[in-house]
């Protein structure tokens, strides 16, 4: 069970070869404290709240998996803008040096084990003019997105360097994740994958 409705994670896990389920939770998120905290924090209340709306049977038949994403710079936690003035002020700051992007993992097997994992990787972005952030806040990409950019939209033309985990930029980090699923995930069925937004 995939306890997110992020669908740069459920494209990931599918390219995996993964079986799952969308279930997205309500889980009370952390806004503020030291980044990675936060974002391992978060990870665990959703797989938390995931397993908790699953039945007995459901429990002992798979594991949840939940995972947050969190844009730091210099210990300032960039989460989703409420609005294009937030966006536009979000990534003014971003661009002034390089950040950190923090992906917290945290997986549930059947016997209520939670298994957590941090990924890390560094972004700077490009010199950005005031005229070049406008135009990218004018694709509305910034919306739902933690520091108010899509790196695998257009959000990605305005990096100079990543680091090499890129994936947990977008959403999920296969190396992180690789550590927390041996043996507990079915991979290669046919099976599709059940979405329940």
């Amino acid at each position: 069970m995939l306890a997110s409705s992020s669908p740069q994670r459920r494209e990931i896990l599918s390219e995996l070869g993964v079986q799952f389920e969308v279930r997205p939770t309500a889980a009370k998120e952390l806004a503020s404290g030291e980044p990675a905290s936060v974002a391992l924090a978060n990870a665990v209340a959703k797989a938390e709240a995931g397993r908790e709306a699953l039945s007995e049977a459901e429990r002992a038949d798979c594991v949840v998996l939940a995972a947050d994403t969190v844009v730091a710079l210099d210990g300032k936690i960039y989460g989703k803008p409420a609005s294009a003035v937030q966006a536009r002020q979000y990534l003014t700051e971003l661009a002034s040096g390089a950040h950190e992007v923090i992906g917290g993992i945290a997986l549930i097997d059947v016997a209520g084990t939670t298994r957590t994992a941090i990924a890390r990787t560094e972004v700077e972005f490009k010199p950005l003019s005031s005229k070049q952030i406008d135009a990218q806040i004018a694709l509305n990409e910034w919306q739902d997105r933690a520091g108010g950019y899509a790196i695998q939209l257009s959000g990605d033309q305005m990096v100079a360097r990543i680091g090499a985990d890129r994936l947990n930029v977008v959403g999920l980090s296969k190396s992180a994740l690789g550590g927390l699923v041996q043996g507990l995930l079915p991979t290669g069925g046919t099976a599709p994958n059940r979405y329940t937004d």
